[in-house]
């Protein structure tokens, strides 16, 4: 027996024999080093073979570890390759140092070379430089640089049997204890996950398991030596005496504690875990950068384990205290499980995961929860940001899965209950979404229901409009009583775009005026023709006649509603009004975003009607009028009725048709390609915007108010519009920031 080194089993053969490709490879780079002295190679088993060398190695004349100039190694190679060639160092009395593996048996001790998984050193892997590496390791460690100082710090502790999911509160809270109901999750061939929430939130069916947690904090500890976990009581308590934790006479505190807090909840029944934060350093004295969170469970009961440290006494029925404590019991009975402990995912974290600085905490009511909506506010909810209230009156039906948010276990239930749901369970901690079922537009539920509707408008600070309804957005501008922000998002109809419009934080431009500028800029920009175009693909999903739904990819779907998630999250710094169109290219799979600004509102009250346009309108007009001049021009004024509420939109205006003539004391409008020009604003808006009205200019120095000629045209235009139903409106425009609009009756303005 050789005193110096450990033996390694197996039969000595020659280099010649091995089989193992990369022994081989290593055999010869051992052979051809001149700072190695080949020893010998042996066969352990039919699949395993051992190259054993003296490795010589740069050692300086201080080291901070007692590595020698030649140390004996040992490399085992085995046949499936499915593992790293395992390095140990033979010498008896090799250090304890960082960068050793954990093996069942402390000797010889297990360098660990590299943190990389094998599948991707493999790719790599060259015996003559493994060889080099050995010796790296070798020289660094004798040096105490092995571990570079940018380098994450080592762990402590390894050999966790799973993960633990505490909730989100549990990190935060001062309280020296909690009940918690412990489920564990089979992940068959993988590491256990055991899941605890607090008993009250606990399905009774589930297979749960109850617990009484506590946390300790110990003093810092430099890093470096790795240590397996503690297997009991006992060890757990040895371990953490030296980060100035005396875990036996604290859990001898606590669970006296528990027994008269708790004896109504049965706590002698339940389970211990006891979860210790670990900070540690770089080197000793430094300041900590970091803390590990280990979580050990007891198999043992609470019962138990007041016995097994001495604590009390008792039998099946009754426990009692021992006076004074046997000490001498140190609860080497009590085996423990360690587990990784993580937080169950909180908005904070939600928000650290989307590379956000905060969570966004304003209450915003979204309204239509589709396939767009749903998946905008998941999103959302995943990064963090808001307080939310669903209304929406849709059943998620099977045909609804291939867009939306839901699964198949939502099938048959109101959609914004389930979302709520969802978002609930997936963000730990206080709710932070409701839901109401019902119709905006006609609200006929119970009186309950109207006065939450209610109370959800009035707290909202912002109201999300995602239902893809002209009226449900008119409606919200106004019929709802509310300072909330609107912000409208939608699709077209083939899905490859979506629009969003925000309303300015202070609502100086609403968003039907929005609306206007928005279809504006589809007749006027080339690069949106056929943005509005109907999608032709519509299937039947029922017996009735209403079941027609539209086809959109699921993938435009997801992509566009992570647009508008974005950009409602950039939008809630601001406080501007924004409008912008997103269009993707089918073929290419590129987006383009068509960012617009924003033209200030004007809303008149004229007569019975209200006129809202906005400056955008105005200046165009002035423009065309100072391009002509010095003679008169004009032309048509297009936009829209609200005839429920009387308002007349007006979304733009268009210069004189070729045939039209002007003087500088007067204009008369031609008709050629007129029906041409309509028909083409009907395309592209989706048949909302028409032509309304006639504007004209007045010469320089002239007032707006009407000429004589005017008056006559006014009265031509009055027997034209009443035909529709309509009232007449005029626009004159003279120098430049003067303009008025007539409607209805020359005397109003």
């Amino acid at each position: 027996m050789n005193d110096e080194f450990f033996e390694i089993d197996g039969e000595v053969i020659s280099a010649s024999n091995l089989t193992i490709s990369k022994a081989k490879e290593f055999a010869d780079a051992v052979e051809n080093s001149d700072y190695t002295l080949f020893v010998e190679c042996r066969r352990a088993t039919s699949d395993k073979e051992i190259i054993v060398f003296d490795a010589k190695v740069q050692v300086g004349q201080i080291t901070v570890h007692d590595i020698k100039k030649y140390e004996r190694i040992a490399v085992i190679f085995e046949e499936s390759d499915t593992v790293m060639p395992e390095v140990l160092a033979l010498r008896r009395n090799f250090p304890h140092v960082p960068h050793i593996n954990l093996r069942p048996e402390e000797f010889p001790r297990s360098l660990c070379l590299t943190e990389n998984n094998y599948s991707e050193v493999k790719l790599r892997w060259r015996g003559a430089v493994f060889l080099e590496e050995i010796r790296d390791w070798l020289a660094l460690t004798a040096k105490g640089t092995l571990h570079a100082e940018d380098q994450p710090l080592e762990p402590l502790l390894v050999g966790s049997e799973g993960t633990l999911i505490l909730p989100t509160e549990f990190f935060t809270e001062t309280a020296d204890s909690e009940l918690l109901s412990i489920t564990i999750i089979d992940t068959k061939n993988r590491q256990p996950v055991f899941a605890a929430e607090r008993p009250e939130t606990v399905d009774e069916n589930q297979n749960s398991f109850r617990f009484v947690a506590v946390v300790f904090q110990s003093a810092p500890r430099p890093h470096g030596i790795i240590h397996g976990a503690p297997g009991n009581l006992s060890q757990l308590h040895e371990y953490l005496g030296h980060g100035n934790i005396n875990l036996l006479d604290e859990l001898r505190n606590h669970l006296k504690i528990w027994k008269e807090r708790y004896e109504e909840k049965n706590i002698l029944e339940a389970r211990l875990v006891i979860v210790v934060c670990l900070p540690k350093m770089r080197n000793e004295g430094a300041i900590p950068e970091e803390s590990e969170l280990y979580a050990f469970l007891t198999v043992e009961t609470v019962k138990v384990v007041g016995i097994e440290i001495g604590l009390w006494a008792g039998s099946d029925e009754y426990v009692g205290f021992l006076i004074p404590v046997d000490t001498s019991k140190r609860g080497e009975k009590i085996r423990l499980g360690m587990l990784n402990p993580i937080s169950s995912f909180s908005r904070k974290m939600g928000a650290r995961q989307n590379r956000l600085s905060t969570t966004d905490s304003r209450n915003i009511t979204a309204i239509g929860l589709g396939a767009l909506g749903s998946q905008v506010f998941m999103n959302l909810i995943r990064a963090g940001q808001g307080e939310w209230t669903l209304i929406d009156k849709d059943t998620l039906f099977p045909h609804n899965l291939a867009c939306h948010a839901l699964d198949g276990f939502s099938v048959g239930y109101p959609k914004v209950h389930r979302l709520a749901a969802s978002a609930n369970k997936t963000v730990d901690g206080v709710s932070i979404a409701d839901s109401v079922v019902a119709d905006v537009l006609n609200p006929i539920e119970s009186p309950e229901i109207l006065q939450k509707i209610k109370e959800t408008y009035n707290t909202a600070e912002i109201i999300l409009d995602a239902s893809a309804s002209i009226t449900v957005a008119r409606h919200l501008v106004h019929d709802i009583d509310s300072s909330a922000r609107r912000i409208s998002i939608f699709l077209n109809p083939e899905g490859t775009d979506v629009v969003m419009l925000a309303e300015d934080k202070k609502r100086e431009i609403p968003l039907d005026s929005l609306e206007m500028q928005y279809y504006r800029h589809l007749i006027n920009e080339d690069s949106l023709e056929g943005h509005l175009k109907r999608n032709s693909r519509r299937i039947r999903y029922g017996a009735s006649c209403r079941d027609v739904t539209t086809t959109i990819p699921q993938d435009f779907v997801a992509l566009q509603a992570a647009i508008c998630s974005r950009a409602i999250q950039q939008l809630m710094s601001t406080e501007q009004a924004s409008l912008s169109i997103w269009r993707t290219d089918e073929e290419q799979i590129n987006v383009q975003r068509y960012a617009f600004p924003v033209k200030d509102s004007i809303i008149r009250k004229i007569g019975e009607w209200t006129l809202c346009t906005d400056t955008g309108v105005i200046d165009k007009a002035h423009d065309e009028r100072v391009n002509k001049l010095p003679n008169e021009t004009g032309g048509i004024l297009v936009g829209e009725y609200d005839m429920q509420r009387k308002i007349v939109y007006v979304a733009d205006c268009f210069r004189a048709p070729p045939d039209s003539k002007g003087w500088p004391a007067g204009f008369i409008r031609g008709h050629q390609g007129l029906n041409l020009l309509r028909k083409e604003i009907k395309k592209q808006t989706g048949d909302q915007l028409d032509s309304i009205g006639e504007w004209h200019s007045h010469p320089p120095g002239c007032s707006v108010k009407p000429s004589r000629e005017d008056r006559g045209f006014f009265d031509w235009l009055s027997n034209h519009m009443e035909k529709d139903g309509l009232p007449p409106l005029m626009l004159i425009v003279g120098d430049r920031g003067e303009y008025a609009f007539y409607l209805e009756e020359l005397n109003n303005s």
